[in-house]
């Protein structure tokens, strides 16, 4: 009993906690409210805060407010903020009753009447689709709006000085300052003049890629902006110049545009390994543009990679890998993978199965080539209120990466776990973890060996030996994995180590779907662990992203 009320405290000092949150959270307050509870003085709490207190014409302070030795009797109340309209209104104290005043307050607003006109000498038919952006004057937009056919538009905004920019495809932006009151309508007249055609911002998604890799995984796009309306070519060329992919572009009606290369020729046949060039070529329309004749010209380098291999691993202890084995294969350098699940079972020898439903949610990421981090964070809410709690990080170098010429695949890696109990998920333990995986990589298959030592910590300083090893199985949209991971407790070396409960073995199979044309992963996981003559099984559903 005592140990359960123990572990219900931190949720209860969470619950306090968000309910203290809740109250002080100024957006709470929707319209005004005045109420009476035990105590006595006056409360005044405004959405916004920060707004200037009269009380009696003398200004006191500023909200969120408190008075607890007003005395008995009734007062004017002003409530004043620059941008806000005044709120007055009389309040009554008594010594039995304390009062408590909550007021939203009005923004003061005003109405600007924005015209948008073309510049002399403008070509009629070019399209102008007008966008008025407006905010403050400090350039924090915080309205859109699209005018009528006139051009023409009425918007409100709080009143002082505003900032209006109005955007046009096709146009150059046009952007000015108006004083909004609340008495009378602000005109604003705004002229566009006709945009410089030029191509901006050009980048792709992936610099190497792999075509192999399944849907979006595989395929680069190149992304720029053109200022006006116009057409294009995406070319592809190879090392030699030779063209082996062409893509007609636009017509474009939108600054933002984009095209994509799956890696393969005009005929759909995936394509060496390699550097190659993606030219993108764009012409005005001479419609719009008739003194424009040059077109302007994007070139990047793109780079085929076969050795890229990009696909969901599980993260559920920390590392990438199998459900209890680290993997050699690190994700490239730009990509990552999020993922979060829920599991379901019995976890140790000391709960009945079914007695919790914990969570987790991982992250891998890779910064630069041969490099990935990974991370997780375990939660273990208890049906009898009580939780743990528990998160790993790890870090990955990939040493080989299992090419055609060798088809191994090593990678060295540490990371740290801690875990309020250390029973509370198979797999995450607590300590300081060193790792050495090490892969045969087969067409569809890895077979992996990852020995590992693990320190616990400072109460428990002796090393432990960690030996897993599991079977990966890769197709275009799908991996699975069997996976058995066995933790030696050295600490106590006159027991027979291979028959007590030192000895800890976890076992795991995990399968992940990533079905085009999302990168959307649905995983699913079961397992089952063994420590002496306890043993228990669990199941797992999760769902992620991975780019």
């Amino acid at each position: 009993m005592c140990r359960r009320r123990i572990f219900c405290l931190p949720l209860l000092f969470f619950c306090t906690l968000f309910t203290l949150y809740a109250a002080s959270n100024v957006s709470n307050i929707i319209g005004d409210n005045f109420e009476e509870t035990d105590g006595r003085g006056l409360v005044i709490n405004t959405n916004p805060r920060g707004v200037r207190v009269f009380i009696d014409g003398i200004e006191r302070t500023q909200t969120p407010a408190r008075f607890d030795r007003l005395r008995p009797g009734e007062y004017n109340i002003r409530l004043s903020k620059d941008g806000y309209k005044d709120r007055y209104f009389r309040v009554t104290i008594s010594n039995n009753n304390r009062l408590t005043v909550s007021i939203e307050m009005e923004e003061a607003r005003g109405q600007a009447l924005v015209s948008v006109h073309r510049a002399a000498g403008s070509p009629d038919s070019l399209p102008c689709i007008p966008q008025v952006f407006a905010g403050s004057a400090e350039g924090r937009e915080s309205i859109i709006s699209r005018p009528t056919g006139e051009n023409m538009v009425m918007i409100s905004l709080p009143v002082g000085y505003r900032t209006i920019r109005v955007r046009a495809f096709g146009w150059e932006d046009a952007t000015t300052t108006a004083l909004i009151t609340e008495d009378r309508t602000t005109s604003v007249n705004i002229e566009l003049k006709p945009a410089e055609f030029r191509l901006e911002k050009a980048s792709q998604s992936r610099s190497r890629f792999n075509p192999k890799n399944s849907s979006n995984l595989g395929i680069n796009e190149y992304r720029f902006e053109a200022t006006a309306p116009g057409t294009g070519t995406l070319t592809i060329t190879d090392k030699n110049g030779f063209v082996v992919y062409e893509s007609a572009l636009g017509p474009f009606s939108s600054w933002f545009q984009s095209a994509s290369w799956n890696g393969r020729d005009i005929y759909g046949d995936v394509l060496p390994e390699g550097i190659y060039t993606a030219l993108i070529e764009i012409a005005v329309d001479q419609e719009f543009y008739p003194d424009t004749t040059e077109p302007q010209i994007i070139k990047l380098e793109t780079e085929i990679s076969y050795s890229i291999n990009i696909f969901p691993l599980s993260l559920y202890t920390g590392f990438s890998g199998l459900a209890f084995t680290p993997a050699p294969h690190v994700l490239p350098a730009g990509s990552f993978q999020i993922e979060g699940g829920i599991l379901f079972g019995k976890f140790n020898s000391r709960e009945d199965a079914f007695s919790r439903l914990p969570f987790e949610a991982g992250l891998r990421f890779s910064f630069l080539d041969r490099l990935e981090i990974a991370a997780v964070l375990n939660a273990n809410p208890h049906f009898d209120g009580s939780a743990e709690w528990g998160f790993a990080g790890s870090a990955k170098y990939s040493i080989l990466g299992g090419d055609n010429n060798l088809p191994l695949a090593l990678a060295a890696g540490a990371g740290y776990a801690w875990a309020e109990d250390t029973e509370a998920s198979p797999g995450l333990n607590r300590g300081a973890l060193l790792y050495l995986p090490l892969s045969l990589e087969l067409t569809k298959f890895s077979f992996i060996f990852s020995p590992g030592m693990r320190w616990p910590g400072p109460e428990d300083p002796v090393p432990r030996l960690e030996l897993s090893a599991g079977a990966l199985y890769r197709r275009a949209w799908l991996n699975a994995g069997l996976s058995v991971n066995s933790e030696f407790d050295f600490s106590d070396m006159q027991k027979d180590i291979l028959f007590n409960d030192r000895v800890m073995i976890t076992t795991g199979a995990d399968v992940r779907f990533y079905p085009p044309p999302s990168n959307l992963v649905f995983s699913f996981l079961a397992g089952a662990w063994f420590r002496g003559s306890d043993n228990g099984a669990f199941g797992g559903l999760g769902i992620g992203v991975i780019y």
